[in-house]
């Protein structure tokens, strides 16, 4: 199956918020709260439109949505700006398809191409692991949420070696 990624349109923000809605459906999410999410998403001023991506088969129909967007790492002197990935969506009858592991390789070497050096999200390690996220405790980076400063599931995708080295600090995302 071949899929074309592209940055989102205006034009396809209701086909996205319906893949939102489908493929969050059965999660502990739920449909309403994930597409609103991604609805305030836009309108914050951390949203970065080359970075919010769709798949699209070669029919037009959009089967997948990834999304990359500021946060701040915060330290002791300073505030760091790098990325956070947002959920990831695929329809459900794409997924295992490979739909996800397309998206997250462009997405993270999209963002590399434009200067960021490090991508944070909190999620499976069992998933991301695959793509080079590790806990963001191995760098002294902490979610706000990590109150045991131990989380597997905050991670971080470091894209430039090194980039976080001497830096510590928590971000803030949701």
């Amino acid at each position: 199956m071949e899929i074309d990624i592209r940055p989102e349109t205006p034009d396809d923000y209701t086909k996205i918020n319906e893949l939102v809605d489908k493929a969050f459906s059965t999660t502990h999410l739920g449909k309403d709260d994930t597409a609103d999410y991604f609805i305030e998403v836009r309108k914050k001023n951390t949203f970065i439109p080359e970075l919010s991506l769709i798949a699209q088969l070669s029919d037009g129909k959009i089967v997948g949505q990834i999304a990359l967007y500021h946060t701040d790492i915060i330290t002791n002197t300073d505030r760091i700006t790098q990325l956070v990935l947002s959920p990831i969506s695929v329809l459900p009858e794409y997924f295992n398809k490979g739909i996800a592991r397309e998206m997250i390789s462009y997405a993270l070497t999209k963002a590399k191409g434009l200067g960021y050096k490090a991508v944070f999200l909190q999620g499976n390690p069992r998933f991301y692991e695959k793509f080079g996220f590790e806990p963001t405790y191995k760098y002294g980076i902490y979610h706000q949420i990590d109150k045991e400063k131990n989380a597997e599931y905050c991670m971080v995708n470091v894209l430039v070696p090194e980039a976080l080295n001497g830096i510590t600090g928590v971000t803030y995302y949701n």
